[in-house]
């Protein structure tokens, strides 16, 4: 599929709202969240890290958002 949309025009809410309402097409999925990590503001949390390490990034993030 080369129809994809411009998601650089798109907001963070858009882009969300993109891939939720297209979650079961895996190259749009991949290709939107490419753009999103790209984007200032994304937090990559490592996949081998404990529920406590997770627990504290997601806290130290909303912390973040929330001042």
């Amino acid at each position: 599929m080369n129809n994809l949309p411009n998601f650089k025009g798109m907001s963070r809410t858009e882009l969300r709202k993109y891939i939720s309402d297209n979650r079961n097409n895996d190259e749009i999925v991949r290709a939107a969240i490419a753009e999103s990590s790209s984007r200032p503001g994304w937090t990559e949390v490592p996949a081998d890290i404990t529920t406590e390490e997770e627990k504290r990034i997601i806290t130290d993030l909303i912390g973040k958002k929330s001042s």
